[in-house]
């Protein structure tokens, strides 16, 4: 089957709205994630220094929603930017796109990264993906969770397969595939 990258389009669920970035998120985005330490460790580099860094990335994204094959979403709760679910490393050789998600400290524990996950992977599947993957670093089993309370099957450790926080370091992935789920 071909797939129908549409790029990222609005999705909405019970609790959660998942929408393109705009350039006026930057403040939210550096005070919710991108500027914390903790927050950002496993997703980021490094966390941003200011506004004017979360800016710049911000930027990027509004200009690549152009592309048809560029999937990062905002996720909004309770009308508040908390965070951001994205699918990246396409492979359309086998119809595979893996997904990414951090969420602000302040509302861990609540079943929105697993709820944003539920919906991208069947907005993945719609769009003609056979597999959904992600992986995550040992040190954070709470995104581990996450994938497994979505469906995702734990396939394996991959030694010195990620790059988190400037280090190359193993990664735990998962993986659900289409006819999983039919």
């Amino acid at each position: 089957m071909k797939l129908k990258c549409t790029g990222t389009q609005t999705i909405k669920t019970e609790r959660l709205v998942l929408r393109r970035f705009t350039e006026s998120d930057s403040n939210a985005v550096f005070e919710n994630w991108s500027g914390s330490s903790e927050n950002s460790q496993f997703v980021m580099r490094y966390p941003h220094k200011n506004t004017d860094e979360t800016r710049q990335m911000i930027s990027v994204y509004v200009s690549s929603y152009s592309k048809p094959d560029f999937y990062m979403w905002a996720i909004v709760y309770e009308d508040k930017l908390i965070g951001y679910i994205c699918g990246n490393e396409i492979n359309e050789d086998i119809s595979s796109i893996c997904i990414g998600y951090c969420i602000s400290k302040s509302f861990w524990n609540k079943g929105i990264a697993t709820e944003a996950a539920k919906v991208v992977i069947r907005y993945f599947f719609d769009a003609g993906f056979n597999r959904v993957f992600s992986y995550h670093n040992p040190l954070n089993p709470a995104s581990g969770k996450v994938m497994q309370k979505a469906g995702m099957i734990f396939e394996g450790r991959i030694r010195g397969g990620s790059h988190f926080a400037g280090e190359i370091c193993d990664c735990l992935q998962y993986s659900i595939l289409k006819s999983d789920i039919l």
